[in-house]
């Protein structure tokens, strides 16, 4: 007599040319079991192909589950062609968790198998919440904002080369004005992304109100919030500030063993680049004009003696208030810091221990 299947799921390891898969089955004795696995092109030839595949070794009766980690942007065409297949369970995990999961395993092998492995065994093990795609404006904003960081770094190059034509010995003419009229146009098409950021905005009412709030930050425009929002998908994902910090890239990394290996501490920078980018030139004009991030500055540099090491500690106090007040819909206090410190203190006052 056949054991019944009581939970099936295929965890998904996916790079730019193709994905690796791994299917898992939990039966009635609670054991779980590997019942095939197999690499695919990362195509829509290679979805399809990998949607049959499935649909052979599934057990009928049972929802399938598949368990996707987010890496960079290689994982969303999978992800967006399965929701439209509409009979699968999808969950897209960051890759803190599945790293957190893999670690309480014991695993030390780090593989493309053996992630889609750890993967397909934590959706057996864990109720991952199901993925949903982003919605339509907020995918409209992402596309927009980073076509405009594309922009801007050519603007920069364009800028830098025709800096040094200039300066060169017997420019030539011709060579400049085409370098001029480049420059305008990259210009103009700034201006018409930025137009479409702004207009994709104002469609969206709800996104709107809460844009807007987060904007009362002195630093904060509305291009870094629309660029951060967009890019962690109104933070449907996140449910911890530590993991936004791992997600970022502002996540600490320490390298000591015993008494002769003592690194320095730095953040890893394994997250996306485009968020920390926007959250530069805010962290400049936070330490300026807002007290708390001043202070934060001042402390973190006086104790590193590294002026950098201070405004990263900014960006990350500030990609952490935009999640609070963006997640719960409210508008900044700038002097929140202080009444919650002054709260504390009036509480320890009047409780008896204080009171001796």
């Amino acid at each position: 007599m056949s054991i019944q299947v009581i939970k099936q799921n295929v965890g998904v390891d996916i790079s730019k040319d193709d994905f690796k898969v791994c299917f898992f089955q939990l039966k009635q004795d609670q054991q779980s079991r590997i019942k095939a696995s197999r690499t695919f092109k990362n195509t829509l030839a290679g979805f399809k192909e990998f949607a049959k595949w499935m649909d052979k070794h599934r057990a009928a009766d049972i929802v399938l589950c598949i368990t996707v980690e987010a890496t960079g942007v290689y994982y969303e065409p999978l992800v967006h062609f399965l929701h439209d297949e509409q009979h699968y369970h999808i969950s897209v995990v960051l890759p803190n968790k599945s790293k957190a999961f893999a670690k309480s395993l014991n695993v030390k092998t780090k593989t493309d198998k053996v992630d889609a492995q750890i993967l397909g065994q934590m959706g057996l093990e864990r109720n991952l919440e199901p993925w949903a795609p982003m919605c339509t404006s907020l995918f409209a904003i992402k596309q927009l904002t980073r076509e405009r960081v594309s922009l801007l770094d050519e603007k920069v190059a364009l800028m830098n080369k025709l800096h040094a034509r200039q300066h060169a010995y017997a420019p030539s003419k011709d060579v400049i004005k085409r370098l001029q009229q480049r420059l305008k146009l990259l210009e103009k098409q700034l201006q018409q992304v930025e137009q479409l950021i702004q207009q994709a905005i104002k469609e969206d009412p709800a996104l709107k109100e809460r844009i807007d709030k987060v904007c009362q930050v002195r630093g904060l425009g509305w291009v870094t919030v629309a660029t951060i929002v967009a890019e962690t998908n109104g933070f449907e994902l996140f449910s911890s500030q530590s993991q936004l910090t791992s997600f970022a890239g502002y996540d600490i990394v320490e390298r000591q063993s015993g008494s002769s290996i003592k690194g320095k501490t730095r953040i890893s920078k394994k997250g996306n680049h485009f968020i920390r980018r926007a959250l530069y030139c805010p962290a400049l004009t936070a330490v300026r004009y807002e007290p708390q991030f001043k202070q934060l500055y001042e402390r973190v540099t006086l104790r590193t003696a590294i002026k950098m090491k201070g405004l990263v500690a900014v960006q990350r106090k500030l990609l952490l208030l935009i999640y609070t007040l963006f997640k719960k819909n409210e508008n900044y206090d700038p002097n929140f810091a202080n009444k919650q410190k002054q709260f504390l203190g009036s509480r320890q006052e009047t409780s008896p221990a204080y009171a001796g």
